[in-house]
């Protein structure tokens, strides 16, 4: 048995006890890896499809990028076209970002959020290849109130899946039912 004299043991002890100290004590958390809100991995055209609407209703501005492709095209309302050509001419997923985090930012946060979807038709063109057609009512309370908090109309959506498996919304076509604002109205007055 090893003996230790009893003036080298005391330092050693005390030396123990102060680094204890900082074992039982809480360290910096860290920061998370995954955007918070409610999203599933988009292993189905569906799973894009509730994505959106959960990032719609909880104004969640990263989970709403991560469900648009990288070269996503939208076509917008004819109405909407005439009134604004150029605006169109170069809309990618950077405005679509762009106009979402606006009316994010300019948006009353809590409940009533919603993009609900009705005569929702999903059919598969191909085997990497979805389209919904639906007439949709979406609504974002927001406090600009030269603009509508709900628009109305008709969509279309092409889905696609990448070589990862994983789908996501890469055409997206706007048309008018009645004289409704339509989403493309939404998207000019907030991409500005």
């Amino acid at each position: 048995m090893c003996r230790m004299p009893l003036h080298t043991l005391i330092p050693v002890a005390g030396v123990l006890v102060l680094a204890g100290c900082s074992l039982f004590s809480p360290r910096e958390p860290e920061a998370p890896t995954e955007a918070g809100g409610t999203y599933e991995q988009p292993d189905t055209p569906e799973q894009v499809v509730a994505n959106l609407q959960a990032a719609i209703a909880e104004l969640n501005t990263q989970n709403y990028r991560r469900s648009l492709a990288e070269d996503l095209v939208f076509e917008p309302t004819a109405t909407a076209m005439a009134r604004t050509p150029a605006l169109w001419a170069t809309w990618s997923r950077q405005e679509e970002d762009a106009y979402f985090s606006t009316l994010v930012a300019s948006a009353q946060f809590g409940s009533g959020h919603e993009l609900e979807l009705r005569e929702d038709v999903l059919s598969f063109v191909t085997e990497t290849r979805a389209q919904l057609d639906a007439l949709y009512v979406l609504t974002v309370r927001h406090r600009r109130t030269e603009v509508p908090t709900t628009v109305e109309g008709r969509l279309i959506w092409e889905l696609t899946q990448d070589a990862d498996g994983l789908w996501s919304l890469s055409r997206w076509i706007d048309r008018e039912v009645g004289t409704a604002p339509a989403w493309s109205d939404l998207k000019a007055a907030f991409v500005q």
